[in-house]
């Protein structure tokens, strides 16, 4: 699943689409227990719908994603040294103290409708892969 990144320079301010933009209704808007610079947006299904990142979080959406795919997404490859949970979200830090987001993980897939991909269907997808890569050749 691709999401949609944005972010205002002129008031430093950036968002984080989790689930597709119009997907939910937002329940609540809460501040990240350990670091005030991040709020999440809980839709009615307790699920988190997308991130705001305020001030020095900013920054990592500078960069274009160095990793994604349906379940997470890495803004670095820095060295992960926190990490915290909520909703069957698993957020990264780059810091010990919950600071440096760098990405996330979503660790309960069916939460988010989300299916695991079983090895018959990774097996499918690269069968596929490989035949559009000869056929381009």
């Amino acid at each position: 699943m691709k999401r949609a990144i944005t972010y205002d320079q002129t008031i430093d301010i950036g968002y984080i689409y989790l689930l597709p933009v119009g997907i939910g209704t937002i329940k609540e808007t809460i501040e990240l227990d350990v670091n005030e610079c991040v709020n999440v947006d809980i839709d009615k299904e307790g699920r988190v719908a997308g991130l705001e990142l305020f001030a020095e979080e900013t920054k990592v959406l500078k960069h274009a994603p160095v990793y994604e795919d349906e379940l997470s997404l890495r803004f670095t490859d820095q060295e992960v040294l926190s990490t915290y949970h909520l909703s069957g979200i698993e957020f990264l830090f780059s810091t010990p103290d919950h600071e440096g987001l760098i990405g996330f993980t979503i660790v309960d897939p069916l939460r988010y409708n989300i299916k695991k991909k079983t090895r018959k269907n990774r097996f499918e997808w690269s069968k596929r892969f490989f035949q559009t890569i000869v056929s381009l050749h």
